[in-house]
């Protein structure tokens, strides 16, 4: 790698740090006093550059903590969810009518209509025409949903 390269690099990665530094909103938001006044100590301490970029970093630990806490707090919550509803018998039949299939159809009758449909719908053949690759995408949910339910169903038995 050139010395030019490395400096490009380099000044890409500050002027990345800096601009979020800067982004609108209290990136803060959620921490203790204490917290933020030691990283406002510590940005006071050093160039505006260098100041940005640590404040950014700081600010996206922050963030990543608080989702890491979310992200256990939602777990646990979990925990108390009611047990899933069994499905009904007309969810069955528009679970088979979205795969193709006639009801009773066995599991690997299941999984292959699920992955030719999968082919035949995926979004990525439809990457530029955005309205067909919309619509490419919730036929694609709705095969997903329909298999992951009779996979489920037949698995349960």
């Amino acid at each position: 790698m050139s010395i030019t390269r490395r400096f490009l690099d380099l000044a890409r990665a500050n002027i990345t740090d800096f601009s979020q530094a800067f982004r609108r909103g209290d990136p803060l938001e959620g921490l203790s006093e204490e917290e933020r006044r030691v990283i406002d100590e510590e940005v006071e301490k050093d160039t505006v550059g260098t100041k940005a970029g640590k404040r950014a970093r700081q600010v996206r630990d922050a963030a990543e903590e608080m989702w890491e806490r979310a992200f256990e707090a939602s777990q646990r919550a979990a925990g108390n969810n009611p047990p899933r509803q069994r499905s009904s018998e007309a969810e069955r039949l528009r679970w088979y009518r979205t795969l193709e299939l006639e009801p009773g159809a066995s599991l690997e009758e299941i999984r292959k209509s699920y992955r030719r449909l999968l082919k035949q719908y995926h979004p990525d053949r439809f990457a530029k025409d955005p309205e067909k690759y919309k619509v490419a995408t919730e036929v694609t949910r709705n095969i997903t949903a329909a298999y992951d339910g009779l996979t489920t169903l037949l698995e349960q038995r």
